[in-house]
């Protein structure tokens, strides 16, 4: 694959805050800088909706790319927590279930890193030490995947373990990219099973 040119990747990275925001007004996703946990308060109806809409998002993002062969969306490793791989593959199962629908993990890892993935290096390094000390600190090397994502999610991951790096911060990535996973999860098992009614058309 050609790498993209900077000017390319800087751009796609200042439009994910602007894709947040299209959605903002509707509630879909919470401000990065705030340390959400899974017994926040929200987790009423709408907020259930909210979560299972950005899924939703993604998936038709991603299928649109697909079909209509715009090349956007690009292929970037991520490494998990090995639990959390687990987990995601059993909810992926479980959605395509319920709703009828299939649904690939690379949309539910792309809608985590639209929802939770922060920008700067100061918010990755707390959603980092809030998913250590949330296992007190027991993590292992994790599980490494490669997963087709959004441009704008492509433009921060694809940069952040070498940003990390050269602050003094290596092999860091694993625990941002499972800070971001374990929130989204959180959100998900609090709102439910994806539904046949909310459950993307084929």
């Amino acid at each position: 694959m050609a790498d993209q040119p900077v000017s390319e990747l800087s751009t796609a990275a200042e439009a994910l805050p602007q894709r947040k925001a299209g959605h903002a007004a509707a509630g879909l996703y919470p401000s990065v800088t705030k340390q959400s946990t899974p017994d926040d308060s929200r987790s009423g109806p709408a907020e259930a909706a909210n979560v299972h809409e950005a899924l939703l998002n993604s998936w038709r993002d991603s299928r649109l790319d697909l079909k209509l062969r715009k090349n956007r969306w690009q292929t970037q490793p991520f490494r998990f927590a090995a639990d959390l791989v687990e987990a995601l593959s059993k909810r992926v199962a479980e959605d395509c279930k319920s709703s009828g629908k299939m649904l690939t993990a690379a949309q539910y890892i792309d809608a985590a890193m639209t929802r939770h993935l922060p920008q700067s290096i100061k918010e990755q390094l707390a959603i980092a030490e809030e998913f250590l000390v949330s296992r007190d600190s027991d993590v292992g090397t994790g599980q490494q995947g490669s997963h087709r994502v959004s441009p704008e999610v492509y433009a921060i991951a694809s940069e952040l373990p070498n940003a990390l790096r050269r602050e003094g911060h290596a092999r860091t990535a694993v625990h941002v990219y499972s800070g971001a996973l374990d929130r989204f999860l959180a959100e998900l098992e609090a709102a439910g099973p994806l539904g046949k009614a909310n459950g993307p058309r084929k």
